[in-house]
């Protein structure tokens, strides 16, 4: 029976060497009602029963995870009834905690946690000796985190059983271990003001928000950026066509005035003007082109050039060859004058 009361300790210890979790600071304030040999008084009105009936307990908490964590504590636990006898009891107890809302939203309450755990304690007789007694403990338990600034606040009850039948200082053949029920509230300091830990929270859940943000807005300017760099390599193409276009409208251009001056150079003799509008190495391309154009054309062969000219009309006249080239150039923009 007695390796029982080592489970707890136990259970602590290898919770402490198989977590990364913290221990805390712990105190707690208690009543009791015993159930022994002789009966309780519940006449609390009485100051000197809940005096008789009252305990304090120090020690440590230890968190290991929401599921599981565990205390050990020093106390001085009063059991009594005023007129018949009363008891101070000096109790080590080692507490093992199972929330039983794990993962679950609860108003107010953190964890609701099945309590179990066993102690021993040393206990005043009536003759001003103390004799040791153990106990086991089973009970439930209430975690608000939100009720203090500066911690937790926990609050229960336990059932305490005795091995023994001495607490109430007499021994009773035949009757029952004598047992506890304790209503306690307590503290657990956490080490954290709760103000700062929700500011905490907050500056983490804005910060979360900016940097979602900022990833919105970084997104939202490489799309402009890539945007603006297809803009602009679509308007360079565009530029380097009108350029190559220009290009080509000052080469005809520069072709026709060197035709024209050289038109005016020759001498008197009487020439034909034709207005071109295409030149290809084959008749049969010529032919090709000429048919796309509406109205009539010819097509004059240039041994020399091995070309085949398409021509708009002849003119024996440059003025009318020049006013025609107009016409001409609403075709293409590179029709030019030949000289015959």
């Amino acid at each position: 029976m007695k390796t029982f009361y080592y489970l707890p300790v136990l259970f602590i210890s290898a919770l402490t060497m198989n977590a990364q979790s913290k221990w805390s600071p712990y105190a707690s304030i208690e009543e009791n009602i015993h159930f022994t040999d002789v009966s309780a008084a519940l006449n609390y009105p009485d100051l000197s029963v809940p005096a008789a009936n009252s305990g304090i307990r120090l020690g440590a908490f230890y968190n290991y995870n929401n599921l599981l964590s565990g205390e050990v504590t020093l106390g001085i636990t009063g059991v009594g009834t005023p007129g018949s006898f009363s008891t101070k009891i000096v109790p080590v107890e080692f507490i093992g905690h199972y929330n039983l809302i794990d993962e679950m939203e609860v108003p107010v309450i953190s964890k609701f946690n099945l309590d179990l755990g066993a102690g021993t304690g040393a206990i005043e007789l009536d003759n001003g000796q103390f004799g040791f007694s153990e106990h086991v403990v089973l009970g439930a338990s209430a975690e608000l985190p939100s009720v203090l600034p500066f911690g937790t606040m926990i609050i229960g009850t336990r059932y305490t059983l005795f091995v023994d039948d001495y607490i109430d200082g007499t021994v009773v053949s035949g009757s029952s271990n004598d047992a506890v029920l304790r209503f306690f509230a307590a503290v657990r300091f956490d080490g954290n003001s709760r103000k700062l830990a929700t500011a905490l929270m907050e500056a983490e859940s804005k910060a979360e928000k900016l940097k979602a943000d900022q990833a919105t807005i970084e997104k939202a300017h490489t799309e402009k950026i890539k945007q603006a760099n297809a803009k602009n390599n679509k308007l360079s193409l565009e530029k380097t066509a009108l350029e190559d276009e220009l290009d080509a409208l000052k080469a005809s251009q520069a072709k026709v005035q060197e035709e024209v001056n050289e038109a005016k150079s020759t001498s008197t003799d009487k020439k034909q003007y034709h207005v071109v509008i295409g030149s290809f190495p084959s008749q049969e391309m010529a032919e090709n082109y000429a048919k796309s154009i509406e109205g009539e054309t010819s097509i004059v062969p240039v041994n020399e050039l091995s070309t085949y000219r398409v021509v708009l009309s002849v003119h024996d006249n440059l003025n009318k060859a020049l006013a025609e080239l107009e016409n001409a150039r609403e075709i293409t923009s590179s029709a030019w004058i030949s000289v015959n």
